[in-house]
């Protein structure tokens, strides 16, 4: 018997567009809603928020504008829910899991290597799609940026732990641009060079397919950083202050439609 196929990966930079009136400005959450169309149901995920009921509010809202009927909430406060199976039987027959914005930590820390976090992976490895925007994005990941600080180029505190691994082999940043992130993810990737560093925009997303390779979606930009072809660092010389430097690193940036390998680490043609 054929084994079904893995469900979809889509991984926002957060702040994604709501309103439907224009089909370019609702294209990321349009392309989640189409999953969960006609008999499809959508679970939105809050753990990572302090304000579950407002952010499950508004996801209803712009989901119920884009034509999806059939909604679930599953909002887990503490770790001991997630051990008990608190609001597993919510889950069962999702096409759509949606992990909303808020604190990545919150996510792996509350929820990784728990009945519910198990009971989710077994669904998305039977055909259901998992979303993460913003917190989201980050906690999908192997390894996950925790916290680090925005629009600087010098060396500073880095929290890196593990991530949900639903994207092996990276490293991901979002609201890239808005946030002047360039700086934290260099500095990820230079303390983790066998990982690529994906930085993605506001309003931007990344549609991977059979963890083989993504297209962008939405309307800013998506950048991949290789450090493996890396000859130096400053970081392996210990200065605990000063600019970060990093020689022989690729950066590549990617707009809306662009495709690249995470085999061969390069874009692919149109």
């Amino acid at each position: 018997m054929k084994k079904k196929r893995r469900g979809e990966l889509l991984i926002i930079g957060g702040n994604e567009k709501k309103n439907p009136a224009d089909e370019e400005q609702a294209a990321i959450l349009r392309h989640v809603a189409r999953a969960a169309t006609g008999n499809g149901r959508l679970v939105i995920l809050t753990v990572a928020s302090s304000e579950p009921e407002e952010m499950e509010r508004v996801y209803r809202a712009a989901f119920a504008r884009l034509g999806v009927k059939h909604f679930d909430c599953l909002d887990i406060r503490t770790r001991e829910e997630a051990v008990a199976g608190k609001g597993i039987e919510k889950l069962d027959g999702a096409s759509v899991l949606f992990f909303t914005g808020g604190d990545q930590l919150r996510i792996t820390s509350l929820m990784g290597g728990t009945p519910v976090m198990d009971h989710i992976f077994g669904l998305h490895e039977a055909g259901a799609a998992i979303v993460g925007t913003s917190a989201g994005a980050a906690a999908a990941a192997e390894t996950m940026l925790g916290f680090g600080e925005s629009n600087v180029s010098r060396l500073t505190q880095l929290t890196l732990a593990p991530g949900l691994g639903l994207l092996k082999g990276v490293i991901i940043d979002q609201h890239f641009a808005e946030r002047g992130r360039f700086g934290r993810l260099m500095g990820a990737v230079a303390q983790n060079p066998h990982s690529l560093g994906i930085g993605i925009d506001e309003d931007t997303a990344i549609h991977v397919m059979n963890d083989e390779e993504f297209t962008v979606l939405g309307s800013g930009a998506v950048y991949v950083f290789d450090a493996t072809g890396m000859t130096y660092t400053s970081l392996s010389d210990r200065h605990s202050e000063g600019i970060l430097t990093v020689h022989d690193t690729k950066v590549h940036m990617l707009g809306r439609g662009d495709r690249f390998s995470l085999v061969s680490r390069r874009p692919l043609p149109h």
